[in-house]
């Protein structure tokens, strides 16, 4: 139940996890190494001091432990800057393959089975 106060917070469509890996992304003609932040099937979230526009195409390279090399395009969803300057950016993967995308919900998986042998 809601208080006329309270702001509902919207749900990810895909459950995420960590993805502390270094993330490679190509855009205006240069390549910048970056690190990961979090990784689910719609997307992940990387750190970078580069300015990005919101919907803006970026390709990202990246590798799944246990898994493949990805390279794949993707569009900036969300922008949070930091006070040192470095923004944290949500990408939305594009046209990605049913099997690229079941190695990322294998990962997420073993992440948080991980997480519960740990606690």
């Amino acid at each position: 139940m809601q208080n006329k106060d309270s702001v509902e917070i919207p749900q990810r469509k895909y459950p995420r996890k960590l993805f502390k890996k270094p993330v490679a992304y190509l855009c205006h003609g240069n390549s910048r190494v970056v690190m990961g932040v979090e990784i689910g099937e719609g997307g992940l979230s990387f750190e970078s001091n580069e300015s990005l526009s919101i919907e803006q195409n970026v390709v990202v390279n990246f590798f799944v432990p246990e898994g493949d090399f990805f390279s794949l395009q993707t569009s900036v969803r969300s922008a949070a800057p930091r006070t040192d300057g470095v923004v944290l950016y949500g990408v939305h993967f594009l046209n990605m393959s049913l099997s690229l995308k079941r190695q990322i919900r294998a990962y997420v998986a073993r992440m948080s089975l991980n997480e519960q042998k740990s606690n």
